[in-house]
């Protein structure tokens, strides 16, 4: 699967795509312990790629400042209330859901928290 780095440049793909848009906000660097937490989990399974793409959902991994470094303001642009931070994005750009870390949950937690919020299927 291939992520998008690019905020701006996802949600556009998402609106003119008109697919669903998972971004996952993680820190630049190596600073933060759940940032590096969810690589892990990610690394261990691709249960979460595979599902993006059996969904044709896009995926954007955004790397972030430190939240005292934050001269863009994208914390506050997006919500983003601790990272890791996942925003769910319908096809028509509303924010379905967001969450953090998902403490001892594997790659297909994340599946299934977006299937929770997931508004398509109705």
């Amino acid at each position: 699967m291939e992520w998008i780095s690019d905020i701006d440049e996802a949600l556009a793909k998402r609106g003119a795509e008109g697919k669903r848009l998972l971004a996952i906000f993680k820190g630049n660097g190596d600073w933060c312990k759940w940032c590096n937490a969810l690589d892990e989990v990610l690394k261990e399974s691709d249960a979460l790629e595979k599902y993006l793409e059996s969904e044709d959902i896009l995926g954007a991994k955004i790397l972030i400042a430190r939240k005292s470094e934050d001269e863009t303001g994208v914390r506050e642009r997006f919500g983003i209330t601790g990272i890791p931070f996942l925003v769910f994005y319908s096809a028509e750009g509303d924010v379905e859901g967001t969450t953090e870390f998902i403490d001892d949950g594997d790659a297909s937690s994340y599946v299934k928290w977006i299937e929770s919020v997931d508004s398509s299927a109705f």
